[in-house]
């Protein structure tokens, strides 16, 4: 596999949704309405490689937590207040739901799987892309990793199936030699 674009946006906790949006609209004209932190940081990984993305590419995004203030205001309503969970907090707590926006705007076709990410998980999601790749499923595979864990941080690459090369432990090991757009939220 070869890295063939790359991003890595980051911001400080304190950067609220409405910055998020604005970020996001450089690269989106119409981005979905009623989104979730986790879903705006992982279209801004997914959008700002949306000219390298062919339709048959795969999704692999992966994540330490799902979007807190939905998943905490989703188990606060049902477990503390005993009530139903609104439509927005059930739907954006469901894994997949970052993926899926993801996916409907940059025209993804291919697989489109989120996993739990720890400290390693840059080879897992190599592992996941690699075994479509080499299968024909898909011809490219955009990787996602986004990280709140004190302030954020968003790293995409897109990978083609040329070359055979090992794994990278981390996402500067797997970029080198590509162009990485950067950028900052304050």
């Amino acid at each position: 596999m070869k890295a063939i674009a790359a991003s890595e946006i980051s911001g400080s906790a304190a950067c609220d949704d409405k910055m998020l949006k604005a970020a996001l609209g450089q690269w989106l004209a119409n981005p979905p309405r009623r989104i979730d932190r986790l879903i705006l940081m992982a279209l801004l990984g997914g959008a700002s490689l949306k000219e390298w993305v062919s339709s048959d590419c795969g999704l692999y995004l992966a994540a330490r937590y799902p979007a807190r203030s939905t998943m905490g205001a989703l188990l606060d309503a049902v477990c503390v207040l005993h009530r139903q969970p609104k439509p927005f907090e059930f739907v954006n707590s469901v894994s997949n739901a970052a993926g899926f926006h993801v996916a409907q705007q940059l025209g993804l076709e291919g697989p489109n799987l989120f996993i739990g990410a720890g400290p390693g998980v840059w080879p897992h999601l190599q592992a996941l892309a690699a075994l479509d790749l080499a299968d024909g499923v898909v011809s490219q595979a955009l990787l996602l990793l986004v990280d709140e864990t004190s302030d954020f941080r968003v790293q995409a690459v897109l990978l083609d199936g040329q070359g055979n090369r090992a794994a990278a432990a981390d996402f500067d090991t797997l970029v080198t030699g590509v162009d990485v757009n950067r950028l900052h939220l304050a």
